[in-house]
């Protein structure tokens, strides 16, 4: 069997099993760089001087100017993984192959996460261009949904300050919002005169927003605030998170709430708590 037979038989499999489709795109980038390295050789044939190979041209990027950069290690760490679970999977299946343990696997880096503090999200929500806007900032923080989930909601999703979304790999997952998001958003819709389903719709066009135009509104209403932060739809998702730790929020539900798969995910915002932590003392503490 070739790697390029091995890696359709294994994406095959995946697709079954109802993994996303940034995964199983994930999947082909792996291949596609992988056989530029070495060739699409006998899967029997894959060594660890080959992976070498692969993974140090791995380790340099393509933006889509054609400007050559330098991946992250994390990055690195995913294709890595997601090679190992292919190898696995083939020696499952009686495929001779190299075994995926014997592969390196670099250690997670320590990522500096953005988040805001209450007070700055009220400045947001205060500084917002119009109640749409306001909403959508709300909405973001209050329920700690990703953006792709938040696009997806239609006028009849949120019932009762609370809703359902469909996350990484299909999961059903129950998320809530607070009593001002659910404020803005009775208000912002006796506004609406068009018939689209979506939740929020774009000014313009009256349908549904893109990722584009929510990312852009978060930037202006950032801006608009006087927050010297790059903030993203998915800062609010760290938001939400650290926000809930710091008031004593356990880690399994928050896990829940997120949609994460491991415990160990979440547990970061138990760090970007405790380094919050650490400032607070050594800037207000004396001796």
């Amino acid at each position: 069997m070739k790697l390029s037979e091995a890696f359709d038989l294994y994406e095959k499999y995946i697709t079954i099993k109802g993994q996303s489709d940034r995964t199983i795109e994930h999947c082909r980038y792996i291949k596609v760089r992988l056989i530029e390295c070495v060739g699409d050789i006998k899967l029997s044939k894959l060594s660890l001087d080959d992976i070498h190979k692969w993974k140090v041209a791995m380790t340099i990027g393509e933006l889509p100017n054609g400007r050559k950069v330098k991946r992250a290690q994390n990055s690195l760490r995913g294709d890595i993984l997601r090679l190992r679970v292919m190898l696995k999977y083939m020696s499952i299946i009686g495929e001779k192959c190299i075994n995926y343990e014997l592969i390196p696997l670099p250690k997670r880096e320590d990522i500096r996460r953005t988040f805001l503090y209450e007070d700055e999200v009220a400045a947001m929500i205060d500084n917002a261009f119009s109640l749409r806007n306001k909403f959508i900032i709300s909405l973001l923080y209050s329920s700690g949904i990703r953006l792709s989930e938040f696009i997806a909601l239609d006028r009849n999703s949120i019932k009762g300050r609370s809703f359902t979304v469909i996350g990484k790999g299909k999961k059903l997952r129950l998320c809530f919002i607070d009593e001002r998001t659910e404020k803005l958003m009775k208000q912002y819709l006796r506004t609406r005169r068009d018939n689209c389903p979506a939740l929020v719709v774009s000014n313009l066009y009256k349908q549904r927003m893109t990722a584009s135009n929510v990312q852009l509104l978060i930037r202006n209403s950032a801006k608009r605030a006087g927050i010297d932060k790059t903030v993203t739809p998915h800062v609010f998702r760290h938001s939400f998170a650290t926000n809930f730790i710091s008031n004593n929020g356990g880690i399994k539900p928050l896990s829940e709430l997120l949609g994460h798969k491991s415990l160990d995910t979440t547990s970061i915002y138990t760090h970007l708590v405790n380094n919050e932590l650490s400032k607070q003392y050594e800037r207000f503490h004396t001796f």
